[in-house]
């Protein structure tokens, strides 16, 4: 049964009205062809049976009381957040998770990139955890792996590595000072440790394909000339098109061929070479399945835009699942990984509207596959302040006011209960009664128009085991 929930998102102005409009996915304005994914598909939920019981559909009307509850609540069970060892708790309520996957509700605030930063520096010190994955590109992100690990001889600091790196736009989410300090602490740490025991940043997303598909092709030209040729043709295939996977889009719009067993190939040879031990591949080799496997999954999400269903979004989401789960894989049995993703990635989704339109996300698939017991989700969130963000796709990053929150949602009711800045950790009794009323919860992507703004319908408690809360936030500072 899906969460009993809005299944729009809505679009808040900044006097409190609202609008209501479906939400397209960040593909659909990369793609520019009015290719839009609208998600219908019902989900069944598992887990919660209490959400069973919620036989009403939510309204951005709440009773006063239910205001005042919430407002209450949040008086009650935050806890201080000013200095690195008031995050005690948090580590304490992580324990001995395997998963600890940190939100953002925006993709351009500081505050969030700082503080993500200190709680995997002291996840990586002081509790065992092994590697990173963000959501960055596959083949983007790696080039950056081989400078936190020193396996490259290139001198200088991140800044300059960062600066002169091919990353695509939007390049502010990991072009910027925070990320890069992060990065040349992580490489100093790496340093006094054997290559073995050193903690890497991967990406995990797959918004890059061509990128991806340069890398396979180099490596079967040098390690497999035999099916170089066959390789090619096959990628070929897309890459003609104008605006090579744009250009594919319409050609499925138009009722042309789906191209999915050419965009399989790659990831077909490269896994009869491998064979069912992958995890023990040499470096080059593994790197090149991973990449194969990028271009698989973006055909799947570019036909999925043509499907004006949930299927381009999910594409996306099982990658950043398998992609996760393989990297865990590769680094052992033992191993323990950080995810840094929006919310919308990680906040279990079960717990929020998307439900209703079929979407799932890492949060969810991680909690689905791995156990509950295994994974520990902690969401971020801003009242106001401002954002790195642009005003359409492709376009000029700009630093935007972000506008307060609408009053009745998570972010407005946090803001009137008076906290500045803080921490909260749910229990169990969190989970059973105070917050089980869904409200929507503020989500502002690369693409920022404010005065409207876009909220997900959501139950705080079980979106996240843990919830940080800025009242005012700084934008991100790009190189």
């Amino acid at each position: 049964m899906p969460l009993p929930v809005n299944t729009q998102r809505v679009s808040y102005t900044a006097d409190g009205g609202k609008k209501e409009r479906m939400g397209a996915s960040r593909l659909c304005r990369l793609i520019k062809r009015g290719l839009m994914m609208y998600c219908m598909l019902k989900q069944p939920i598992r887990r919660w049976p209490l959400l069973l019981m919620l036989a009403f559909t939510f309204t951005t009307a709440q009773a006063p009381a239910s205001e005042q509850h919430t407002r209450d609540f949040f008086a009650d069970n935050v806890l201080p957040l000013s200095e690195p060892n008031h995050l005690s708790p948090l580590y304490d309520a992580i324990g001995e998770r395997r998963f600890v996957l940190l939100g953002e509700s925006t993709h351009g605030t500081h505050e969030y990139y700082y503080w993500r930063a200190k709680i995997s520096r002291e996840l990586i010190t002081n509790h065992r955890f092994t590697f990173i994955a963000v959501e960055g590109d596959w083949q983007a992100i790696y080039r950056l792996n081989d400078y936190v690990k020193l396996r490259n001889s290139a001198e200088g600091d991140a800044r300059t590595l960062l600066r002169n790196h091919a990353i695509r736009w939007p390049r502010w989410m990991w072009v910027n000072e925070d990320f890069a300090a992060f990065l040349d602490w992580l490489r100093a740490h790496n340093a006094e440790l054997p290559m073995e025991q050193r903690v890497g940043v991967f990406g995990i997303d797959m918004q890059d394909p061509q990128d991806s598909m340069e890398h396979v092709l180099a490596w079967f030209q040098q390690h497999d000339a035999d099916h170089y040729p066959q390789v090619a043709a096959a990628y070929r295939d897309i890459l003609d098109f104008p605006e090579e996977f744009h250009g594919y889009a319409q050609h499925l719009v138009h009722g042309g061929t789906r191209l999915n067993d050419q965009m399989a190939l790659a990831s077909q040879l490269l896994h009869n070479h491998l064979g069912d031990q992958s995890e023990n591949a040499d470096k080059a080799t593994w790197v090149a399945r991973e990449n194969a496997l990028v271009a698989k999954r973006a055909e799947a999400q570019f036909y999925g835009a043509t499907q004006q269903g949930p299927e381009s979004w999910n594409a996306r989401a099982r990658f950043m699942h398998e992609a996760l789960l393989r990297l865990a894989k590769r680094h052992g049995e033992e191993s323990r990984g950080i995810v840094w993703a929006h919310n919308t990635h990680v906040g279990d989704s079960a717990a929020t509207g998307m439900s209703n339109r079929g979407e799932v996300n890492i949060g969810h698939l991680l909690r689905t596959t791995e156990g509950e017991d295994d994974v520990f989700i902690v969401g971020f969130g801003t009242n106001q302040g401002s954002v790195i963000a642009s005003s359409d796709w492709g376009s000029e990053q700009l630093v935007m006011t972000v506008v307060p929150a609408h009053p009745e949602s998570y972010e407005g009711l946090l803001h009137q209960s008076g906290i500045t800045q803080g921490l909260f950790v749910f229990d169990d009794a969190a989970r059973q009664g105070d917050l089980l009323t869904p409200r929507h919860q503020r989500a502002i992507g690369v693409i920022y128009r404010p005065p409207n703004e876009a909220y997900v319908p959501t139950i705080l408690t079980r979106r996240y085991d843990s919830f940080i809360y800025f009242d005012e936030t700084q934008a991100l500072k790009p190189l």
